[in-house]
């Protein structure tokens, strides 16, 4: 039986046939998918062959004790995260206390309610899915964290800008009430706002004077360098508004659109406003960093001008009541 994608799947170790019928039944409520085995024996061919999301167990059976099952699951590296819970007609405690101890989660008696098994499925299965999306958004971030560290390691000015843009954005994006999801595509944007940079030459983006018109001209073509990076990689399409409108700004002095601000998307704004603050906190190529209280005052003289007032009056505040400051003085340049 092949597992449809979004199908979890269950093994269960089951010698009643008529059973086993009405548990897999009962298991297709939540939508997923049963492996019916009759035996140990069954049941570890069964694991050879693929992972299951979740495994009920029998625990008397006809070819031994469930019991020798779960030990030979939680012996292997795959299988120790793997929920089990066994069903049994066996009440003694000892025989309770034995199989918690060997690895099972739950221990459910027969005869149990269909709707007591079905809740205890459903509670583990969503629980296992949100551990594969933690999982799955640590691997992402982390390989994120990479490339930012590869592009910004070209350059003393730019070392860890993109880390306290991603720290500043995710404590606003919080403080404006994003939802979670919002949240995780905020922290991988703000990692990646500058990836379109890794086209310009290091000597530009380390020039201690004034940047020539050509210089300036190629400087701004990095939000759409980035953007383009980043349209077929799938599950960062999402990221692309926080890497091509960063640089927008409310008056449409901008790039690389010149967009007014009811055209810059938020991820845009709020970008902007993080990565601004933490170029004006940090050293530059041409100039020392400014104070907290210095950067903070021109934020807000750029608020409805240059940034999303709401966002800066969010930002300032935030930083007022005690955020905490995350730039090193060493540097980073607006460009």
């Amino acid at each position: 039986m092949i597992k449809a994608k979004s199908q979890p799947r269950i093994l269960l170790l089951e010698d009643d046939l008529a059973l086993a019928e009405v548990m897999s039944e009962l298991f297709a409520e939540v939508g997923a998918i049963t492996e019916a085995v009759p035996s140990i024996g069954g049941a570890i061919r069964a694991m050879r062959s693929f992972l299951p999301d979740l495994i009920v167990a029998d625990l008397r059976l006809a070819d031994g004790n469930g019991i020798d099952f779960v030990e030979y699951v939680r012996q292997r590296e795959e299988g120790r995260a793997i929920p089990i819970i066994a069903v049994s007609a066996v009440v003694d405690k000892s025989t309770i206390a034995t199989a918690r101890r060997k690895g099972v989660d739950e221990y459910l008696i027969k005869p149990f309610q269909p709707a007591e098994l079905l809740a205890v499925i459903r509670n583990h299965l969503q629980r296992q899915k949100a551990i594969a999306k933690l999982a799955s958004r640590e691997a992402h971030i982390q390989t994120v964290k990479m490339l930012a560290n590869v592009i910004e390691a070209r350059s003393k000015y730019t070392r860890g800008h993109s880390e306290r843009v991603r720290r500043y954005a995710l404590m606003l994006g919080e403080v404006l009430g994003w939802s979670d999801d919002e949240m995780v595509f905020l922290e991988f944007g703000a990692l990646l706002h500058d990836i379109g940079k890794i086209q310009i030459p290091t000597e530009i983006i380390e020039k201690a004077g004034p940047l020539t018109p050509e210089e300036q001209a190629l400087i701004e073509t990095h939000p759409q360098v980035g953007a383009e990076m980043l349209r077929d990689v799938e599950h960062l399409k999402p990221v692309i508004p926080y890497v091509l409108y960063h640089h927008e700004r409310c008056d449409g002095s901008g790039y690389p659109f010149h967009l007014p601000c009811e055209e810059i998307p938020p991820e845009g704004r709020l970008i902007a406003i993080a990565d601004s603050y933490d170029a004006m906190v940090s050293n530059r190529p041409y100039r020392e960093a400014k104070l907290k209280e210095v950067a903070l005052a021109e934020l807000m003289r750029g608020a409805g001008v240059l940034y999303d007032e709401e966002m800066v009056r969010a930002f300032v505040n935030l930083m007022q009541e005690g955020a905490p400051e995350l730039h090193g003085r060493k540097g980073d340049d607006l460009r």
